[in-house]
């Protein structure tokens, strides 16, 4: 039973930690240049993985994030999607709204908190 939970904590690390630290840099680039949350697609086309930046089409851009189904469609179409990505500026932890999404969109999700330089993941269940 031990051994399971084991494997279980070990493919979780690995599985971030297959996002190497050139494409986290990347990322964490686009999100402290804006004023607005980022979000996109970490996807892998078969050979490699990178960061599909989408616009923001939220309101309220500065706090929230929404996709447009149409890129989501474009992007599941073409790659296969690794994580479902956006920045936070306040909260190293997801909030009810990214819990609540992803039970519908079951994606494992990503987020990066600019202001304490941590990455989070949270796998769909």
């Amino acid at each position: 039973m031990m051994g399971l939970c084991l494997l279980a904590l070990f493919q979780q690390l690995i599985h971030l930690i297959m996002i190497n630290d050139n494409l986290k840099q990347h990322i964490k680039s686009l999100c402290i240049n804006k004023t607005t949350e980022v979000c996109g697609f970490v996807v892998f086309d078969g050979i490699e993985q990178f960061f599909i930046e989408l616009d923001n089409k939220h309101p309220e851009s500065n706090n929230f994030f929404l996709i447009s189904p149409i890129d989501y469609l474009q992007i599941k179409n073409k790659f296969t999607i690794k994580y479902l990505f956006h920045n936070h500026n306040n909260a190293d932890s997801f909030s009810e709204s990214d819990i609540h999404y992803q039970k519908f969109h079951c994606l494992d999700m990503l987020i990066y908190n600019i202001n304490t330089d941590n990455w989070s993941e949270m796998k769909c269940k």
